[in-house]
């Protein structure tokens, strides 16, 4: 059996890995120069930063950490997102202690399930937020600051979206395993290059077209077409949606309404790394309320990067940000001057520009208002040669690694039962 895995992303790598330990024949095209998908090891000056995915969600029953260990690799904590904090307001103050209790509190104590339980399987996210505030009876700047923190920290970059946007229901299908926050030490590069040991990955080389049927399947590139018995296809739901790869017959009407219907976030980051450490030794998390959201939060890996580092986060779908990355990085500094008092100018800066990937076209999936969950798990139905793979594909782990590892394993399974 010859089986063609399109895209070497971690899903893509974990079912290619499966097969090839099976004895399969298998070939995986990939478009971009490189492996590794939305999770990317890069350098910045000298130090090496996970520019995309970077955190496992919750070790404690983790399918992923569990294969870590199998394997051998290593992870250190980074502790819960509260751990550590300021939170400061828009002119940089910082904010009264019972307003910064109030955010960390509400990161533990919100679940959208419990307000769609009250207020609906309709509702948005932004009214699931509005439910909790009125629920726990916060007001005045606790409420102000909880809405900021749930609306464009949780809502606008740990999903990804607009509050208004985002299905509250959707949102309450994630599962979030135990254990906090890990990071793999050396950074995800050591999965990917573990995953991709006795691979070969035809790199360079994007998908332009799928043919599927009952004599197998035929995937052509700009070059090429492979001729194979079964094809995995692993690129994400935004690249999906851009119908780049054209699908011959055309995908099953409850597939194509789920490509419709499902969304990729928008987040970024900005890396700033320093020749010495100028903040304190025990902060690892700033919030900043500002109107503008530009980076609502910074966070200090250096103790993972082995350098001093701060990553700001943004969307830039929800707020005004200049093209021009020296007038971003202007406001990065800008931000953190605002809260800290100022800072030496770093030894290197990147900017990541996931939404304008084409083979990304954005950060990871969330269920937008009007979709449900069971749209990403329509995928697992497919039946016959043709299969899919990929974080957008498990709604109870959507936008995570593990839910990439875990359904190209999945897919993996599909392929060799059958």
């Amino acid at each position: 059996m010859r089986v063609i895995v399109v895209g070497a992303g971690v899903s893509g790598l974990a079912c290619a890995a499966e097969l090839r330990r099976a004895g399969v024949d298998v070939t995986i095209v990939e478009a971009r120069d490189r492996i590794g998908g939305r999770v990317w090891t890069g350098e910045v000056a000298g130090a090496q930063v996970d520019l995309g995915a970077a955190w496992i969600h919750g070790p404690i029953g983790n399918p992923l950490t569990g294969y870590c260990r199998e394997v051998g690799l290593e992870w250190v904590s980074d502790g819960v997102w509260g751990s550590r904090m300021q939170v400061h307001a828009s002119d940089g103050s910082l904010l009264p202690h019972t307003a910064a209790t109030s955010v960390v509190a509400a990161w533990s104590d919100f679940d959208p399930a419990e307000a769609v339980a009250a207020i609906g399987g309709d509702a948005h996210f932004g009214e699931a937020i509005e439910w909790y505030i009125a629920d726990r009876k916060l007001v005045g700047e606790p409420a102000a600051a909880v809405r900021f923190s749930l609306s464009w920290l949780e809502g606008g970059l740990n999903i990804g979206a607009h509050p208004e946007s985002i299905s509250a229901a959707g949102a309450a299908s994630y599962r979030l395993h135990a254990g906090g926050n890990v990071v793999l030490t050396g950074g995800y590069r050591s999965l990917v290059d573990h995953l991709a040991e006795s691979l070969e990955v035809s790199l360079e080389e994007p998908v332009l077209a799928v043919e599927h049927g009952a004599g197998g399947v035929i995937v052509s590139t700009a070059s090429r077409s492979i001729q194979a018995d079964r094809v995995v296809v692993t690129v994400p739901i935004g690249v999906l949606r851009q119908g780049s790869i054209v699908f011959t017959p055309a995908l099953p009407r409850p597939l194509l309404d789920a490509i419709e219907r499902l969304r990729l976030s928008t987040v970024e980051k900005i890396v700033l790394r320093y020749q010495k450490r100028w903040w304190p030794e025990d902060l690892r998390r700033l919030v900043h309320i500002t109107e503008t959201h530009r980076f609502p939060v910074w966070m200090d890996l250096s103790v993972h990067v082995g350098a001093p580092t701060l990553v700001g986060f943004f969307n830039p779908a929800l707020t005004s940000m200049p093209d021009d990355p020296g007038s971003r990085l202007d406001l990065a500094r800008e931000s953190l001057a605002t809260m800290l008092g100022g800072g030496p100018k770093p030894i290197g800066a990147m900017i990541t520009e996931w939404n304008e990937d084409p083979y990304a076209a954005g950060a990871y999936s969330y269920i937008p208002a009007g979709a449900t969950a069971e749209q990403m798990r329509v995928f697992q139905y497919l039946e016959g040669p043709l299969l899919f793979a990929g974080e957008h594909t498990i709604p109870e782990y959507h936008g995570t690694v593990h839910a990439a590892f875990e359904s190209g394993r999945r897919s993996a399974s599909r392929v060799l039962g059958a």
